[in-house]
């Protein structure tokens, strides 16, 4: 048991790790981008990719996790031949459902955004994009389902990488004829390039999954070809079992993600009717779309991360009749992905102006970072929400996090409607909207799980990453806040700020790490698993920790 353990937790971490440089990749290219596209494009961009996620989402996005727990189940038992047959099916099924995305996002867009119809272009260039990532999508569910995430973790990569490069080009192309002149023109024209980008990496990413897979196929061929415990389903067959599996999957991943787009109506159409005009209201909902969120999904992706390694081992757990060791999985994954979400909150909060100057030095600087400041408790929520609908989608209770997700997003619309509208708090209606989400969602999960599953979360899941995170937090306050009080007249300067803001970062995970070595109630054989996990022991046994 404790060696599958040990290979899901290595699993996520891989994946983890993979998503951290992705994310940071994503992060770090919207700075210039935001210099070319300026607070208008921010808006145009977060309005077009809002609706580009959620059509995404109910088309195609949701088909890894479905393939790679409907092939794990089989793969589990040796049945070989309808594992494959599986995934056949699943291609067929994302043509036809990814195309179907592609024309309704192409022909839909000026319906959409109706109010906005400078961010239609944005969304007409992410159509085809749909379709592609619904093919590159079953393909990382194939490797997934046996059990490895280092192609999906390296497509990943390439995918941003690619992604950020063209991006920024194409944004630089399409924007230099407008510089100097309307920053509405300018701000579409930027969008629209920094979307190209997104196609450009997913076609990037999809290459490296076809050479992945055809450098692995004879292995996959040869068990199909002993295979003797298959019965010989038909594709009808296999195409039911995709669609009853798919389907849940697909309503809650996209109830989990409609509040952006039911934020962005009822905000779009509250500022509307009281008189901001499309420019003033995008540049607004860029603040939330373009800058908080991006940084605190960097923590959430990893979360997310955990959650894709958790569907298939526990379905394949299950499968087995072996629950104790699905519940030994789940119990060691939320311990990961507290380790990195408890102390990504607490410092984000910390350090939320200078991680908004140092990436988005023009604009609303100090807008964005009440935002970061006051939202960053959703990290935790998220993290937990999100690894808890894995676990629950992995022991066939898909219809659940649909139905719990349904209910947090009455919530959150309910909330947005009244803050932005009579409490008149713009923004930051939408921001206590998505903090009473993320909570909602966990504590429903959470719930849920224990009454299916018996399974409880644990003090010791979060006691040691909260101690230590505190302090952490404490180290990280004086380094870069006493400066500033004591250098009032450099304050503003971005250099001044850039180094200070590394110096703290990296002190603060020094003293996390100590700290975490010292408070944490882990066996040395379950840090090891962690992330950096024999270096934290070797250092910690040389600082006499432990």
């Amino acid at each position: 048991m404790a060696e599958q353990k040990g290979k899901v937790v290595r699993q996520a971490a891989f994946l983890m790790a993979a998503q951290m440089i992705s994310s940071v990749i994503g992060l770090l290219y919207r700075s210039p981008l935001h210099m070319m596209m300026g607070d208008a494009g921010d808006g145009y961009y977060t309005y077009a990719y809002d609706w580009y996620t959620i059509i995404l989402l109910i088309s195609s996005y949701s088909i890894p996790s479905a393939v790679s727990k409907v092939m794990a189940e089989r793969l589990a038992v040796k049945k070989y031949k309808s594992a494959s047959k599986v995934f056949r099916a699943a291609l067929i099924y994302v043509v036809i459902v990814g195309g179907a995305g592609a024309l309704a996002a192409f022909f839909g867009a000026p319906y959409f955004l109706a109010k906005q119809p400078n961010a239609v272009l944005a969304l007409r260039v992410l159509a085809p994009t749909i379709f592609l990532s619904g093919i590159l999508g079953c393909f990382r569910g194939f490797f997934q389902a046996h059990n490895t995430m280092k192609p999906t973790a390296i497509s990943q990569v390439i995918e941003q990488l690619m992604n950020a490069i063209f991006s920024v080009l194409m944004a630089y192309l399409l924007t230099r004829p407008y510089v100097g002149g309307d920053d509405t023109v300018r701000g579409m024209y930027g969008a629209a390039g920094g979307t190209i980008g997104t196609g450009v990496g997913v076609v990037s990413g999809l290459a490296f999954m076809l050479f992945a897979y055809f450098y692995n196929r004879k292995n996959v061929q040869k068990r199909v070809r002993i295979d003797t415990r298959s019965k010989d389903e038909t594709y009808g067959q296999v195409f039911n079992t995709i669609f009853m599996m798919v389907t849940p999957i697909i309503l809650a991943t996209c109830v989990y993600n409609l509040t952006s787009v039911v934020d962005q109506v009822i905000f779009t159409n509250i500022m509307s009717a009281r008189g901001s005009t499309a420019k003033a209201t995008a540049e607004l909902y860029g603040l939330f779309g373009y800058r908080f969120k991006p940084i605190i999904n960097i923590p959430i992706a990893l979360a997310s991360a955990t959650s894709t390694a958790l569907i298939p081992a526990v379905a394949a757990s299950m499968a087995e009749g072996n629950k104790d060791d699905a519940i030994a999985k789940i119990d060691e994954c939320i311990k990961l992905t507290m380790f990195i979400a408890i102390p990504s909150a607490i410092g984000i909060c910390i350090l939320s102006y200078p991680v908004i100057f140092v990436l988005y030095p023009s604009g609303n600087v100090v807008g964005a970072a009440k935002l970061l400041t006051l939202g960053a408790i959703s990290v935790i929520f998220y993290s937990l929400s999100t690894v808890t609908n894995g676990v629950l989608q992995g022991l066939g209770h898909p219809s659940v996090p649909v139905r719990n997700a349904a209910i947090a997003l009455a919530v959150n619309a309910g909330v947005t409607a009244i803050c932005v509208g009579p409490l008149n708090i713009n923004v930051y209606g939408i921001l206590a909207a998505t903090v009473l989400y993320s909570f909602t969602v966990m504590l429903l999960n959470s719930m849920a799980l224990n009454r299916y599953l018996g399974y409880s979360h644990h003090l010791n899941q979060f006691t040691a990453p909260l101690k230590s995170a505190l302090l952490m937090g404490a180290v990280v306050a004086v380094i870069y806040w006493v400066p500033h009080l004591l250098l009032p007249s450099v304050f503003g300067r971005y250099l001044f700020s850039a180094v200070l803001l590394v110096i703290a970062v990296l002190a603060g995970i020094l003293v996390y790490f100590i700290a975490y070595g010292k408070f944490n109630e882990l066996t040395d054989e379950e840090l090891r698993r962690m992330p950096m996990g024999t270096r934290m022991l070797q250092l910690f046994r040389k600082l006499h920790i432990r």
